[in-house]
């Protein structure tokens, strides 16, 4: 009596590739959310080092990150290149932004409204289907205001908490975001200086586009 034949060489073949698919996306997604503090923090320290060149007389370096946005950044045309598709799509709940070119000043500008951000996401649902990818997970992202001091002090900020869905396009460089889109579920703090509102589709339960 003999057993089930096993799977073909062919079926490994094809999951072998799915799972390194879905490895790569995972990848895709904690280079992004790694890339919005990394970079931040970059532009931080520039601004702090230069601020420090150019006086001798700044005694209050050690009760926070600088004292507005860095003049300097670690966000670039390359970093969003190798996140973005050309004809990428954001939609966050401050404003929304088409195309690779200028991608890259958008999400500068809205992250250097603080002095320092963690961004922490969940176990990331990954659908590959050829050369496009669902996308989603679950984030959590803290925000801390200029002038905030260092732990272990309390900071003072602005939290929220919601879910990011999108599509993500396979490319000859690698696996890169086509669509990204962030829907608020709750927030709590002082949000920044100058934002008032979200933009009402971040906080629709679905999008409603394939």
């Amino acid at each position: 009596m003999t057993g089930s034949p096993g799977p073909g060489l062919g079926e490994l073949a094809a999951e072998v590739a799915r799972l390194s698919d879905i490895a790569a996306l995972n990848h895709l997604i904690d280079r992004y959310l790694a890339g919005l503090d990394e970079g931040l923090a970059s532009s931080a320290s520039t601004f702090a080092s230069t601020s420090a060149a150019g006086s001798d007389s700044d005694s209050d370096s050690g009760s926070g990150l600088g004292s507005g946005p860095g003049s300097g950044s670690g966000f670039d045309a390359a970093w969003a290149a190798s996140l973005f598709t050309e004809d990428v799509e954001l939609l966050f709940p401050v404003g929304s932004h088409q195309g690779l070119i200028g991608a890259d000043g958008f999400l500068r500008e809205i992250m250097e409204r603080w002095g320092r951000t963690h961004h922490h996401g969940s176990l990331a649902s990954v659908e590959p289907d050829g050369d496009l990818a669902a996308v989603s997970w679950s984030l959590i992202a803290s925000h801390v205001h200029f002038g905030s001091p260092l732990p272990p002090q309390p900071s003072a900020y602005f939290q929220i908490g919601g879910r990011f869905t999108g599509v993500a396009r396979r490319t000859p460089d690698g696996w890169r975001f086509a669509r990204l889109r962030l829907r608020i579920v709750w927030s709590t703090g002082s949000p920044p200086g100058g934002v008032t509102e979200v933009d009402a589709r971040t906080l629709e339960a679905a999008d409603s586009r394939p």
